[in-house]
């Protein structure tokens, strides 16, 4: 059988997340033909206990731990179905809204968007803003040198404040935490590139995905939740600087100033 959305999860040691997410996530398709590709990333208490929520549950196992982009190529290998929705382990979603087939149905009506995102909300329902410009120097130094307050107006541009958070539109880049992928424009397109080590992968696939004339579409009427814990806010963290060292790989591949035409 053909699923119409393959979901990619990976499973480490995330054992007090699982059983919302798989539960909500069941109840938010709507009638599609989904299947769960769960990627256990050789956790000590395995992954085979989450197999009852998906019907369909096809178990990867890493016999050493991966790194994020690692995993998400394993998913991406892995796929068959027309789209492939990546996301993080700690969310989880309202099945009255039906998340997931009202994504496809918005990617099955925009044949040229290769990849989208919905809206993201934190648990005390506060917009995550997952629509984003591309980083510039002044926005690093606003979010990792804690001068937010002093550049507002450079935050609320990378974040597009000026669009209504339930809007649909075009964006530069969508957060990683949910990421529906058209299969055929990751054929095209290429994986995650894994030398980033952690972060930019995500803003990286989505600058390949506009240069080879897909549309990266955020879709604002529908979304789900994100229980986020930025490690790297701390600017003395490890997540910190391995987030700068991915930074510098960025520049060093596409400047300071890229755009989706390659000007």
């Amino acid at each position: 059988m053909s699923h119409d959305l393959d979901i990619g999860v990976i499973y480490t040691h995330e054992r007090e997340l699982m059983a919302r997410l798989l539960a909500t996530m069941a109840g938010s398709s709507g009638g599609l033909r989904t299947r769960l590709l769960l990627v256990d990333n050789a956790s000590a208490d395995g992954a085979e206990q989450w197999r009852g929520f998906i019907d369909d549950t096809l178990v990867l196992y890493n016999r050493r731990r991966l790194s994020y982009a690692a995993n998400l190529n394993r998913v991406l290998d892995a796929a068959t179905a027309r789209y492939v929705l990546l996301m993080n382990t700690d969310m989880y979603f309202d099945p009255r809204q039906e998340c997931l087939r009202r994504m496809v149905e918005f990617m099955d009506g925009r044949p040229d968007c290769g990849l989208s995102g919905c809206r993201i909300l934190h648990a005390d329902g506060a917009d995550a803003r997952s629509a984003r410009r591309f980083q510039t120097v002044p926005l690093i130094l606003a979010r990792r040198c804690g001068l937010g307050r002093l550049m507002r107006r450079t935050l609320d541009r990378h974040f597009y404040a000026e669009r209504a958070p339930d809007d649909t539109f075009a964006c530069d880049w969508l957060s990683g935490c949910f990421l529906m992928v058209r299969r055929a424009a990751i054929e095209q397109v290429g994986r995650l590139d894994e030398k980033y080590g952690k972060y930019f992968e995500d803003v990286d696939l989505c600058l390949r995905m506009a240069r080879a004339g897909w549309k990266v579409l955020y879709h604002g009427a529908v979304g789900c939740y994100h229980l986020e814990r930025r490690a790297s806010r701390n600017p003395f963290s490890t997540d910190a600087r391995l987030h700068l060292r991915a930074y510098f790989r960025w520049l060093r591949r596409w400047g300071f100033r890229p755009t989706a035409g390659g000007t």
